[in-house]
């Protein structure tokens, strides 16, 4: 039975840090919308879907990364193969052996990807109706979204978050 348990430990943590990551992130910016534009429900729909949408935007630009890397290290194994006349199934196993040693490519993308995406946000909120602060909407959307880029990098970095190597 603990094996069983162990089996599951990684699944089900994952899946607790991206349920966290998806519906914290929708709390958090119908939180922020709900602050910066108390009486626009059109805020509060663009705070919910703000930092969602970042994440699994992010998350696919992550796998498209990685992806990238690992086919640039198989042709650049082709390329040595028939330069060198080496076996093609040696230089691939060298290729791939410094690509699965080396750190997590890729993470960087999250950054960009989310404070796009805040920004955008917090400028299509400030040209609704009766919000206040235009400034103060914007500079919260994109402090909200660096605090959360910053949170979802570290977290894909420690392999809190399905790593494109394995998919």
């Amino acid at each position: 039975m603990n094996q069983e348990i162990s089996k599951l430990e990684h699944p089900l943590r994952t899946t607790a840090v991206v349920g966290f990551l998806f519906f914290g992130g929708m709390a958090l910016g119908v939180a922020a919308a709900l602050i910066v534009a108390p009486s626009s429900a059109i805020a509060v729909f663009i705070g919910f879907l703000a930092l969602p949408l970042s994440f699994g935007l992010g998350m696919s630009m992550w796998y498209s990364v990685a992806n990238a890397e690992m086919l640039q290290k198989v042709a650049r194994a082709l390329v040595q193969s028939m330069k060198k006349n080496r076996n093609l199934t040696e230089s691939l196993r060298d290729e791939l052996r410094s690509f699965y040693q080396s750190p997590i490519q890729g993470t960087r993308v999250f950054l960009p990807v989310t404070l796009a995406i805040t920004f955008a946000c917090g400028v299509i909120i400030t040209c609704l109706p009766d919000v206040p602060n235009m400034d103060a909407v914007v500079i919260a959307f994109l402090t909200i979204g660096l605090g959360y880029s910053l949170l979802v990098t570290w977290l894909a970095r420690q392999g809190y978050l399905p790593q494109p190597k394995s998919s």
